[in-house]
């Protein structure tokens, strides 16, 4: 099966082998016979696809951050009257649906940044480092679609946002009340739009 495949379907399908074989078992699971085995492939299609396992780590985080930024960008209700508390609400209830749809995404995510934290100080780096350039990115954005500007530095408010949302996903692992994550999102939203200055026309 794999041998009609395309480079880039079978870099995906071992990403997505990879997500499920961490989250179930953690990145020490993550070897590249149980991915490629999960994913259905011979052992020999991990080293055409991947340079090394860190490379596929790092492949990982990106596919799922990624993933989580589209449907940021999605919620944003482009070309509609709104409030800035209004669109911060729609971007973390976007990330809380994705996050209730595939829970084992932002677990294997999880599971990276602590084993990095333990065994691997420079991949929880690089992991961090990539969630705070997102997000000062997704800044970036909603201030130009909502006319504003920030009150304080992007990497200040974009380490703010990713602390938010590591709680935000760690609560909701845990216990699995979406209510109560809903409540919590509407509960900073005003938090969030305290640091937003508006642009004049």
């Amino acid at each position: 099966m794999s041998r009609r495949m395309s480079p880039d379907d079978r870099r995906d399908a071992l990403i997505q082998a990879a997500i499920r074989v961490i989250a179930r078992g953690g990145v020490a699971a993550a070897t590249a016979r149980a991915i490629t085995a999960e994913a259905r492939m011979p052992p020999t299609s991990f080293r055409f696809v991947f340079s090394s396992r860190e490379d596929l780590l790092s492949q990982v985080i990106r596919a799922v951050t990624d993933g989580e930024r589209m449907a940021a960008e999605l919620s944003i209700p482009y070309g509609v009257a709104a409030t800035l508390e209004q669109v911060i609400v729609a971007a973390f209830d976007a990330y809380l649906d994705l996050l209730v749809q595939d829970p084992d995404r932002e677990l294997a995510l999880v599971e990276l940044a602590l084993y990095g934290v333990r065994y691997e100080p420079a991949l929880a780096d690089r992991q961090y480092g990539f969630y705070y350039r997102e997000a000062e990115g997704m800044l970036t954005q909603l201030a130009q679609v909502c006319g504003i500007t920030w009150r304080e530095p992007g990497p200040v408010l974009a380490r703010r946002l990713v602390v938010v949302m590591d709680g935000i996903t760690t609560t909701w692992l845990a216990d699995r009340d979406t209510q109560a994550a809903r409540a919590f999102i509407r509960g900073i939203a005003p938090w969030f739009a305290a640091s937003a200055l508006r642009v004049a026309a």
